[in-house]
């Protein structure tokens, strides 16, 4: 999958990999003739924009850029939302906890418990690697020509 960030920063995708684009290009066609929808979810451009910088393609609209890319500079921020609802579910289903756990409950609690250290454990361990990928990504050097076809069109 591509995206597209236009120089007025609005974010598209298309299905195309790299592959397929350096193929159409091989072939002739100007990535001008790819078809691009707008993004449903929200992506924050800065997600698009420095790996584009950096690993992209030129566009007429602005720059491409494979999309697995896009996922590194993302992840850290979708694995903080998804810690936060998960604390947020934990602290809601500790507050329908009535009175104390019987005997024959107790081992389960204490293996639930452990579940959840562990899940918190390996997310932290998730974040950390999220984070180092996607400061690896922006140690990259930018591509200066894809810097001055960005720069050339007013950004």
């Amino acid at each position: 999958m591509l995206y597209l960030i236009t120089f007025d920063h609005v974010v598209f995708t298309s299905p195309l990999s790299v592959g397929e684009l350096l193929v159409k290009q091989e072939d002739g066609e100007a990535g001008e003739q790819l078809n691009f929808a707008r993004m449903q979810d929200p992506i924050h451009p800065d997600n698009v924009l420095q790996p584009a910088l950096r690993n992209g393609f030129k566009h007429a609209d602005g720059l491409m850029v494979d999309a697995s890319l896009v996922d590194i500079m993302s992840e850290p921020h979708l694995l903080e939302q998804a810690s936060a609802s998960q604390l947020n579910l934990e602290s809601q289903l500790e507050q329908l906890e009535t009175g104390p756990v019987s005997v024959q409950a107790a081992s389960f609690e204490r293996e639930q418990d452990q579940l959840a250290r562990d899940a918190r454990l390996d997310h932290n361990e998730a974040l950390n690697w999220a984070n180092t990928a996607r400061r690896d990504l922006l140690a990259r050097p930018v591509n200066t020509e894809l810097q001055k076809h960005w720069d050339a069109n007013g950004n």
